[in-house]
């Protein structure tokens, strides 16, 4: 690898600079002592200028030593270019600063910045209106600002994948959102927002939605009442009995849509519960009367062949209302979409420390574009064939409403033509063993 032309130029310097002083030397005869008396010269300029550099780096200087020829001239350029360098990213990291307050100060959400201990840092203007913080709150811990029990649980657990819904510390009549996102090496950024004018909107379409389903009720009961009646009395006209019939069936869609709507209104309300009623219960009793009170409905649709697969070796601590409307609603849904003679299986077992249950159908199958969807309100594959079949759309819905209770989804998987799979699992803390005397896993029988 050559040498650097300063390098070269130094070595050359050098070497003439001794050269002239040996030829001195020569005339003489101190050629030996004056070569030597010029060694440490040049060793002085180099200590001189060192003692230099380290004055101007212990005073932090602005402005460099003067002109030196030789390598000490190049390092003196090098650093005067890296200086100027270390001047415009400073320059630039100023502006880039100055813009991130302003537009971090500009957010309407609280957003607050911590460190590993959950100290504050930083915060905007935001954060002084929601969470009542000032710029003399720096250094102290966000708890001392926020005082809510369940805030204090939430930073105990750090596990922060759902945010945290609260009251604000500045006013009981507000809603806010928390969220802690960590970053860089053991930092966290709180992030909160106000969220009582969509909650009070949301609370009112469940009152809207729930009191106008309750309201329809009993003008829909004395209609299709009234519209059978009319029936009896008409049984050998055919010409009025033809619509009369139409009418009942319109007046029984219609209130299967306002009961799975009330249900719906139902579940929602209860999200904001913190401890739902839990009772033991066994899943594989509740899953055989479900089926049981399915084979009638089934009947009407040409009757399916039904099989069960269930572990009956442990018990579910969880709300039956919330199970049974999942499984009622999962088993009807593949009776509905299931050509009669179909295979319709239910399964129960244990999936690690979890428990899994999953109802398979032989049926038409769903398009994998549409997976994604079926769990909106109202939302039909095929509408035609969900009508026919007396679907209301809301079944799926109603289902991932009941499921939200326990942390489970709905996992959906199906191919056309050879049926689908709906499946949620019941994580382990809501999962009780039983004794050995108690214990009995059943194996693949015919329903």
């Amino acid at each position: 690898m050559p040498l650097p032309a300063y390098w070269v130029r130094e070595f050359a310097s050098l070497g003439a600079y001794l050269g002239v002083l040996w030829l001195l030397g020569a005339t003489t005869g101190y050629s030996g002592h004056l070569v030597l008396a010029g060694l440490l010269v040049y060793l002085g300029w180099h200590v001189f200028n060192l003692f230099r550099l380290i004055r101007w780096l212990d005073r932090d200087r602005k402005k460099l030593p003067g002109f030196t020829p030789g390598v000490w001239g190049y390092l003196y350029y090098r650093l005067e270019v890296s200086k100027r360098k270390t001047a415009r990213r400073k320059k630039q990291v100023r502006r880039l600063l100055k813009a991130f307050n302003t537009s971090s100060r500009a957010l309407p959400d609280a957003t607050v910045t911590l460190d590993r201990n959950f100290r504050i840092q930083w915060r905007n203007d935001a954060a002084g209106i929601l969470l009542g913080m000032r710029k003399s709150d720096a250094g102290q811990p966000v708890t001392n600002l926020i005082r809510d029990p369940d805030f204090n649980v939430y930073l105990d657990k750090g596990k922060f994948n759902e945010p945290l819904l609260l009251t604000s510390p500045v006013s009981l009549d507000s809603e806010l959102m928390l969220k802690i996102v960590p970053y860089g090496h053991k930092q966290y950024l709180l992030l909160a927002r106000d969220v009582t004018r969509e909650n009070r909107l949301d609370q009112m379409r469940r009152d809207f939605i729930a009191n106008a389903s309750h309201e329809l009720r009993t003008p829909l009961a004395v209609l299709q009442g009234s519209i059978e009646q009319m029936e009896l009395q008409c049984e050998d006209d055919e010409v009025r009995c033809k619509p009369l019939s139409r009418m009942r069936r319109q007046c029984e869609r219609m209130r299967c849509i306002l009961e799975d709507l009330l249900t719906l209104a139902r579940l929602e309300g209860r999200m904001a519960e913190v401890t739902p009623l839990l009772e033991v219960i066994s899943p594989a009793v509740l899953l055989r009367d479900v089926v049981e009170e399915a084979r009638a409905y089934s009947e009407q649709n040409g009757g399916h062949d039904f099989v069960l697969e269930l572990d009956d070796s442990f018990r579910l601590r969880v709300n039956m209302e919330d199970l049974l409307i999942a499984c009622s609603n999962l088993i009807n849904n593949a009776i509905r979409y299931t050509p009669a003679g179909g295979t319709i299986t239910t399964t129960l077992e244990r999936s690690g420390d979890s428990a899994r249950i999953a109802i398979r159908d032989t049926g038409y199958g769903i398009p994998e574009k549409h997976l994604p969807r079926l769990t909106e309100r109202f939302y039909r594959v095929d509408v035609g064939r969900s009508r026919e079949a007396g679907g209301t759309g809301l079944g799926l819905s109603i289902v991932k409403h009941a499921l939200e209770h326990y942390r489970s989804e709905l996992e959906i998987s199906s191919e056309l033509g050879k049926g689908s799979t709906f499946a949620f699992t019941i994580p382990a803390e809501f999962v009780v063993e039983t004794g050995p005397k108690e214990s009995a896993g059943l194996p693949k029988t015919p329903a």
